[in-house]
């Protein structure tokens, strides 16, 4: 018997194309990043004779002169500044986007373009009266557009004036990355676990380690407001250092879920005294009110995302039940599952719960690049020979990759050493 034709719908030869030429596009960047670190020395050492020199350049144009986020201002928009290699793991230990991690090498520089919608925070950060509540601000736009790129200046800003960072670098990496991380949750104090609660101790030792590495100065300040009980010999009195606490949960992976929540708990009560100003950033935030996570348990129960413990941890924060600091968040479509895919508009990111759960927010649109910030960062990677092609930055050559793009900050990075 013959066997039966296989029939394939225009829509379905639609996608595999747009999905093959995606992941063709993919491979040559990583195949380019790759050849690029591997070749510096050659690159530098015939920079004089393959490529004008930097002077050649408008330098002007793309470099900024203030380094400093505080004195950054409108006349700065649309150039590039730099963080101090040796600084970033501190300021940005994690969440960054992945396509900025992966240039810092080849680029040798780690550099932040000054845009408006981070201007905007910040200058509603300078305004603030932090004896209220603190203010939230969403940051929303289109795929690719620099949404996480703002978040990170807005970071950087915030660790410049000497702020106490805490960082959920993805929200949603906790519903689908760590698929085989979970166990029940059990509090000893009450001898009694959460009715259908789930701990993650990879996820939250990981998170522990870099809110360590970023906070320390501040932990050792901070006093813990009563005892805590992890087991029969350990316990944290009142009064220790809230550095205790997190040890506690390094040295313990089984007890960092509880030492995430008390934690935060005391950084609310801190928050009260005034000392030190606190920054809530959390990278798509839906996250914490998606419906389901992509952790399977053995009979085919799929954990809810309402049933994990640090979500219940970070949800409680984000109620917003202190004073003293901020709260900036992205809304985000790229890494969330079973939500609308087709707006990226706040409302239908978050869905009712979420939307309501937030409100009232600042709503901050992030677009994609204008023409002045396209042309820029055209420059810039022309500079850094990211675009090695000379015919790239024709004036036809800038109209088709402005084009092909439509000037999205993600497809630029991607698309140019490959064409």
């Amino acid at each position: 018997m013959a066997a039966p034709m296989r029939v394939f719908s225009r829509k379905g030869i639609t996608w595999h194309c747009r999905r093959a030429a995606h992941q063709q596009s993919k491979a040559k960047y990583v195949a380019h990043t790759q050849r690029y670190c591997t070749s510096t020395s050659e690159t530098e050492s015939k920079s004089t004779d393959s490529v004008a020199t930097p002077g050649t350049f408008k330098q002007d144009f793309f470099r900024a002169t203030e380094n400093d986020p505080t004195h950054q201002t409108l006349k700065h928009e649309g150039q590039f500044y730099s963080i101090p290699l040796e600084q970033v793991k501190s300021i940005l230990p994690v969440g960054t986007s992945t396509k900025w991690q992966r240039l810092i090498q080849p680029f040798q520089e780690a550099s932040i373009m000054v845009r408006r919608p981070a201007l905007e925070v910040v200058n509603y950060l300078k305004q603030a009266d932090y004896t209220n509540p603190p203010v939230k601000y969403a940051l929303y736009g289109k795929k690719g557009s620099g949404k996480t790129m703002s978040l990170s200046h807005i970071i950087h800003y915030c660790h410049s004036q000497g702020w106490l960072i805490v960082h959920l670098p993805d929200a949603s990496q906790m519903n689908y990355k760590f698929k085989f991380d979970y166990i029940d949750n059990y509090s000893y104090k009450d001898s009694t676990p959460y009715e259908c609660m789930y701990d993650q101790p990879v996820y939250a030792a990981e998170w522990l380690a870099h809110f360590k590495q970023r906070n320390h100065k501040f932990l050792s300040e901070i006093t813990t407001t009563e005892a805590y009980i992890w087991s029969k010999r350990e316990t944290t009195e009142k009064g220790e250092p809230l550095l205790d606490v997190v040890n506690q949960g390094l040295k313990r992976p089984k007890n960092s879920c509880d030492a995430i929540g008390v934690i935060l708990k005391e950084l609310e009560h801190h928050s009260m005294s005034g000392k030190n100003r606190i920054l809530f950033a959390v990278k798509t935030v839906n996250g914490l009110f998606a419906p389901l996570t992509n952790i399977r348990k053995p009979g085919g129960y799929v954990i809810p995302v309402a049933e994990l413990t640090l979500n219940m941890h970070f949800k409680n924060f984000l109620r917003g039940n202190w004073t003293n600091g901020a709260m900036v968040m992205t809304v985000d479509s790229q890494n969330t599952r079973n939500q609308p895919n087709h707006d990226f508009k706040p409302l239908h990111l978050l869905q009712k719960e979420g939307f309501e759960f937030l409100d009232p927010f600042v709503p901050i649109f992030v677009d994609n690049y204008n023409e002045k910030e396209m042309e820029s960062c055209i420059e810039f990677y022309r500079h850094k020979r990211w675009i090695e092609n000379d015919t790239v930055v024709t004036e036809d050559g800038r109209k088709q990759l402005k084009f092909l793009t439509e000037n999205s900050p993600g497809l630029l990075t991607m698309m140019s050493p490959t064409m």
